[in-house]
């Protein structure tokens, strides 16, 4: 099978890293080993916090050349797609894949929106980074798409904070009563799909319905596309979500 070789940018976090590799191997439609992708994984936990970052906190670093560095790398050693899972980091996405030569960069935010629309959601709810909320990043790719945004309330978005940093992040088991407090406020908004836009949140085995809600899982999105976009037969996400 003629595929095309896949790069990741890892270690954004660990955990989210092993997910999507994990969830690009489940969502292949093969049958043996060698039909499965070439991928080469950069795993570089050391990238500085893209929140902390866009935030301006004092004395941030930013993430933005070490990113541009993982690309060239990545595209160096003959990889022809690239990506990551870090939503947040994708409010440098021209910055970071314009490095690139010859390799493309799938936008995972960008892709969500449009999964999110094939599905026939019209309204969604983001649980993301301060960092990714403040730099407009689901919300530009939503207007793409011409869906309706929502963000969590102030204090809906410190648990949401709560649980990336202080639980997933920190190896920590998740509350889901306190995920449900989050999904309760989008539901009062209209939503009708929330999206997982931090990949941390990939990680805490949320459920696909909440609430008569479609739960869109964007790393399981970044997944499904870098098996379509290397040319690899990908099995059917939006069938995956509806049975679920």
């Amino acid at each position: 099978m003629d595929t095309r070789k896949l790069g990741i940018i890892g270690g954004l976090g660990p955990a989210a890293t092993v997910r999507l590799f994990q969830r690009i191997v489940e969502l292949t439609d093969v049958a043996r080993d060698q039909d499965h992708l070439d991928i080469t994984i950069l795993n570089r936990p050391q990238i500085p916090d893209r929140t902390a970052y866009l935030l301006g906190r004092p004395g941030a670093p930013s993430f933005i050349p070490v990113m541009q560095q993982a690309a060239r790398d990545l595209e160096q050693a003959g990889c022809e797609v690239v990506c990551t899972p870090c939503n947040t980091a994708h409010s440098r996405y021209d910055e970071i894949s314009g490095v690139l030569e010859r390799a493309s960069f799938l936008h995972m935010p960008r892709e969500t929106a449009a999964f999110a629309k094939s599905l026939g959601c019209t309204r969604v709810g983001v649980m993301a980074t301060d960092g990714a909320l403040a730099a407009g990043v689901y919300q530009d790719a939503f207007a793409r798409e011409g869906l309706g945004f929502e963000q969590p309330s102030e204090a809906a978005q410190r648990i949401v904070m709560s649980i990336i940093y202080d639980e997933v992040k920190a190896g920590r088991p998740v509350d889901f009563d306190r995920f449900q407090v989050v999904c309760a406020g989008f539901l009062e908004r209209g939503c009708d799909g929330i999206v997982l836009g931090c990949t941390e949140l990939s990680c805490i085995g949320a459920p696909v319905h909440v609430m008569g809600m479609t739960v869109i899982d964007a790393l399981d999105v970044l997944a499904w596309r870098c098996v379509q976009e290397c040319g690899a037969p990908a099995k059917d996400l939006a069938a995956a979500v509806s049975k679920r």
